[in-house]
């Protein structure tokens, strides 16, 4: 099947499908008196289920018509700062050496391979390294940068190409 075809397919769907698209609600857009500062942010999700940047959410857009818990399939969203979770000494993947930030100033440490320092308003120590990811790798094309959505998603790859799953994401890469 050329990509032609496939595209002009894709176009001939979607047309079909467009009434079955988000419908209004009669609450739609008036959540709990959101001021027009807190609505905004960086568009996110929709069918192509695009990411925010690291320490943003995607939550659902108040100002559309596309409500998720009401049926909206594939409604964009807005980026929103993620709220810091309540400091436990317990978060994965961080070893406290205090947890004392004004401790902290004072504390010579070193990480031993494969950490990294950190610093936050519950204390310093060291955290997992983050594991680099090039996104712009010729031989690969990310269809998700998030493993999570990964695990929940099926795609196919064109011939010459095998998909790849790792902590960057997944998509499809070509075959060595």
């Amino acid at each position: 099947m050329s990509i032609r075809l496939m595209w002009c397919s894709v176009l001939v769907v979607g047309v079909a499908l467009g009434g079955l698209s988000c419908t209004p609600t009669a609450d739609a857009g008036q959540e709990a008196g959101l001021q027009e500062e807190e609505v905004r942010g960086d568009f996110c999700g929709g069918i192509a289920g695009i990411p925010c940047a690291e320490g943003f959410a995607c939550v659902d857009d108040p100002r559309d018509d596309c409500d998720p818990d009401r049926g909206g399939a594939d409604c964009g969203g807005i980026c929103r700062r993620e709220n810091p979770a309540a400091c436990t000494g317990r978060e994965p993947g961080q070893k406290y050496v205090s947890r004392d930030p004004t401790e902290c100033t004072l504390i010579d440490f070193i990480c031993r391979e494969g950490y990294t320092p950190f610093f936050n308003e519950c204390g310093c120590g060291c955290q997992r390294q983050k594991p680099s990811c090039d996104y712009n790798d010729p031989n690969r094309s990310y269809i998700s940068r998030d493993p999570e959505v990964c695990a929940t998603i099926r795609f196919l790859c064109a011939e010459g190409f095998q998909p790849f799953f790792n902590e960057c994401g997944c998509g499809c890469e070509a075959v060595r």
